[in-house]
């Protein structure tokens, strides 16, 4: 006969919960039960104005050789006003790839690939939408061509905030 009273210990009420054999397998949550508070999203830190100057100055560089050398593979034997045509079209156009479509798929471009930023989501962190790279390349296009005009009305343009909800932080802190 066996005595089911002495098997369990005398403080221990219930007998001990069986371990799950497969990672799946999880216990019944009732729907009602108290569930954790979810954290605050921490975003990190801006990087610095070097930084984003240098990933600035690469990638435009890196806009300006790829739209001329489009520009020249597609113009061939065109007329002077047409090649220039095709300069601003194919500039604008690897530009807007190179920014838009960079930032939104990759989280970065090639300039902040090399200097190990990425672009981000000021609100929560998260990979930037269309329309807010959109905003932010034409703000580009237009905030840079500008600062010399500033420069020499005497108007201290410091480096633009993004006004567009996105910053530039350092990869490792996104990890």
């Amino acid at each position: 006969m066996i005595d089911y009273q002495h098997q369990q210990h005398p403080h221990q009420p219930y007998a001990p919960q069986p371990q799950y054999a497969h990672p799946y397998q999880q216990p019944y949550q009732h729907p009602y039960q108290q569930q954790p508070y979810p954290q605050p999203l921490v975003v990190p830190e801006p990087v610095g104005d070097i930084r984003r100057v240098l990933s600035a100055v690469i990638d435009g560089a890196i806009t300006l050789f790829a739209g001329f050398g489009l520009a020249h593979q597609l113009a061939g034997d065109k007329t002077v006003g047409l090649f220039w045509g095709y300069v601003a079209a194919c500039f604008f156009g690897v530009s807007f790839v190179h920014h838009v479509l960079g930032a939104v798929i990759f989280r970065t471009t090639v300039g902040k690939f090399l200097l190990v930023t990425r672009v981000v989501r000021d609100a929560d962190g998260g990979r930037p939408r269309f329309w807010q790279a959109v905003r932010r390349w034409l703000l580009g296009l237009t905030w840079i061509p500008l600062q010399p005009l500033l420069s020499v009305f005497g108007a201290e343009g410091e480096l633009y905030e993004d006004a567009c909800g996105l910053r530039n932080v350092r990869g490792k802190d996104l990890r």
